[in-house]
């Protein structure tokens, strides 16, 4: 018994073990791909009315875009997805979305997110769970759910979109394009090969870079033939 008592402890010590490396792992996973948000935090800012402590109260919203995990959680709860829709009709918040959503660097985080296997795989996981959509059935319930439907009934919200339809700065993102400069860093990321790197490392392919040359190793000199010694018996005949 008391064997058997050890073998159980080393089991479930080996257990947790693996469980706290797995967790560790995916905090250092998850750390390496969060988006910085720092070109949204940028334009957001640009926008009239708002302060930094307005974005860092969207900043979690907003990461429903860049990670699929967060937003098929999102849409696996009503509430939460209202929230999320309320937030995005704000025509500051739109504003900033367009224009990131032309960013190489966002196209960075969608392409690492898109090939992750482990990500997609979770992601689709909240989508089997029959739990989102019980929550989705019970939803006409939930007094949260009917928020977005009432900013519809706020003045603020038509006169927030008024001056935002007025204001040329909103079409920037469209507008931009007619810049030749605008297109240079997008083609300069479309034509990287590392641009593609989660793609080639998904299907187990090494990178399309080439390779950094090697130096080639260079001969020995030459080495002068060592000189036959003499006897000095020899060596006196010689003289």
């Amino acid at each position: 018994m008391k064997m058997l008592g050890k073998i159980v402890m080393s089991l479930l010590l080996g257990a947790g073990l693996l469980q706290g490396a797995w967790a560790a792992d995916q905090a250092t996973r998850q750390q390496a791909m969060e988006h910085k948000f720092e070109l949204a935090q940028k334009y957001y800012g640009e926008c009239q009315g708002v302060s930094e402590a307005d974005f860092e109260n969207i900043r979690g919203y907003l990461k429903a875009f860049t990670d699929m995990e967060v937003m098929a959680d999102t849409m696996a709860d009503p509430a939460k997805f209202g929230k999320l829709m309320q937030i995005v009709m704000d025509p500051r918040v739109m504003h900033v979305m367009m224009k990131c959503s032309t960013e190489p660097v966002m196209w960075d985080t969608w392409m690492r997110g898109l090939t992750d296997p482990v990500k997609m795989t979770n992601a689709m996981a909240r989508f089997m769970n029959p739990m989102m959509y019980f929550n989705w059935m019970m939803a006409p319930m939930n007094p949260a759910m009917y928020a977005p439907m009432f900013q519809m009934f706020d003045p603020a919200y038509y006169s927030a979109w008024t001056n935002a339809l007025m204001n040329p700065t909103f079409y920037q993102p469209f507008y931009s394009m007619f810049d030749p400069n605008w297109y240079t860093p997008r083609i300069n990321w479309m034509m990287d090969p590392q641009s593609y790197q989660p793609m080639y490392n998904m299907f187990g392919m090494t990178s399309l870079t080439a390779p950094t040359p090697q130096a080639m190793p260079q001969a020995a000199p030459p080495q002068a033939a060592p000189q036959e010694s003499k006897p000095p018996a020899a060596a006196e005949a010689a003289k």
